[in-house]
């Protein structure tokens, strides 16, 4: 069934448009390790409405169970945001609480390795804000991301799926430098040999270290975060993929919008099925998550 061109919907159904934003998220456990999980993810809309944030964290695997506790940490300092900056929320204040947030975690976990003496603990972040425009009219995402994380953009009425974050990994420095292509960077043997963490006391020494983009906003734009889970295990093309044909599986029979939770995990569960069922050469185990925000 092919989608609306607009809205992303199967031919036949309708979306009903929402003054508010929408979230859903997934998480799935890597097989080796079904007791626990070291990818967390974050959705939640903000009081009033006007503004939602979106993130995902990876524990970093040489850290063990330790990243774990790392990719908690920053977690819960993400949610734990000021309720007056978030009342008057602006791009220069989510581009603060970004930072401060994940360079807050970057200290605790620093605390945390020398406690355990294990300073591979650490963590992947790669979050989102979107706030209004001064005007009240528009809206804009602010991105911030450390290690190889990604957030990306499904934009319906034009059917362009877009990675707005960049990594911080070796692999990233070819594709910069034009030694590899995105589709060769998929299967580059150092793809996920990651230069900058969350617990990181060499490359995170203050706020400015974390990057951040700002991007406009549509309404009807979907944003993704997903951890590498997703990424190493659906091939680029096939991520493109599969964003537009769950978004079509996610609207339930005569329901005129998508259910974002069985988006998220419709998403994860083709990651999953790689993982778990193919024998590509590229086919990792790892923990998989999902974040995503509609505006």
């Amino acid at each position: 069934m092919s989608p609306d061109s607009k809205t992303g919907a199967p031919q036949g159904f309708d979306i009903v448009r929402q003054r508010t934003l929408e979230i859903g998220a997934c998480v799935m456990a890597n097989p080796d390790h079904p007791q626990y999980t070291a990818d967390k993810v974050v959705t939640k809309i903000f009081p009033g409405e006007k503004s939602a944030m979106l993130g995902v964290m990876d524990g970093v695997g040489s850290g063990d169970e330790q990243s774990v506790q790392a990719a908690e940490i920053t977690l819960n300092n993400l949610l734990r945001q000021d309720s007056l900056a978030i009342a008057a929320l602006t791009i220069a204040r989510a581009r603060l609480l970004l930072k401060d947030a994940i360079f807050k975690s970057n200290q605790e976990i620093i605390a945390l390795q020398n406690r355990v003496g294990n300073r591979d603990a650490d963590t992947t972040a790669s979050a989102g804000i979107v706030c209004p425009s001064v005007s009240g009219e528009g809206k804009f995402l602010v991105t911030a991301n450390i290690g190889d994380s990604r957030i990306y953009r499904y934009r319906p009425k034009d059917e362009t799926v877009v990675q707005l974050t960049k990594d911080n990994s070796l692999t990233q420095t070819k594709v910069d430098a034009g030694e590899l292509s995105p589709d060769q960077a998929f299967t580059d043997p150092q793809r996920n040999y990651i230069l900058k963490s969350v617990g990181d006391r060499d490359h995170v020494k203050a706020p400015k270290d974390i990057d951040t983009l700002v991007y406009e906003v549509e309404d009807g734009d979907f944003y993704i975060a997903v951890s590498d889970g997703v990424t190493d295990n659906i091939p680029p093309g096939g991520f493109v993929i599969a964003v537009r044909e769950e978004l079509q599986r996610s609207f339930g029979r005569n329901k005129n919008k998508p259910d974002l939770k069985k988006y998220a995990r419709g998403i994860a569960q083709r990651a999953s099925n790689i993982m778990n069922q193919s024998t590509a050469p590229h086919a990792k185990k790892d923990d998989i998550g999902v974040a995503i925000l509609r505006t």
